[in-house]
């Protein structure tokens, strides 16, 4: 086989391979908003972060490959804004809020306002990115619902 055939092949089945990396992580991810506060439950208070306005509560298993990656982008986020927090649980230590939510798989972050209302569900790995924006959405939902009350 000429080398120049050879090397062609082997740059095609690189950035194939690179190719499908990028959408398979892409796909492995999943941010969602329950649906309304007054039927969703909420988390109860001692689970969240103390004097924080939202909580990202992360569900992580001994074993899940993804967990400390999220905990290191989750403590970032945490120690840029000193209104957030971040606490960590293992699956096993938090039964009830895993049956409430419906919580399937490893990483799982719930941010959670002050209040116990769940705003968003990052489900798997999360890119930084995603939770800085979710985080600010976060923000912009938590005085949507406190403008509500004032009216």
């Amino acid at each position: 086989m000429d080398s120049t055939l050879s090397m062609l092949l082997i740059i095609g089945l690189v950035v194939l391979a690179s190719a499908v990396g990028v959408i398979w992580r892409a796909t492995r991810s999943r941010v969602s908003a329950p649906g309304s506060s007054e039927t969703s439950p909420r988390v109860p208070s001692g689970y969240l972060a103390v004097g924080k306005t939202l909580t990202m509560l992360q569900v992580s298993a001994p074993l899940c490959s993804y967990c400390g990656a999220m905990r290191g982008i989750l403590a970032a986020a945490a120690e840029r804004d000193p209104q957030v927090g971040h606490v960590e649980y293992d699956v096993s230590e938090i039964p009830d809020v895993i049956e409430s939510f419906t919580i399937r798989r490893t990483p799982t972050t719930l941010l959670v306002s002050a209040s116990g209302d769940v705003l968003f569900t990052l489900e798997g790995p999360t890119p930084p990115g995603v939770v800085s924006d979710h985080i600010h959405r976060a923000y912009e939902e938590i005085q949507r619902r406190s403008d509500e009350y004032l009216i």
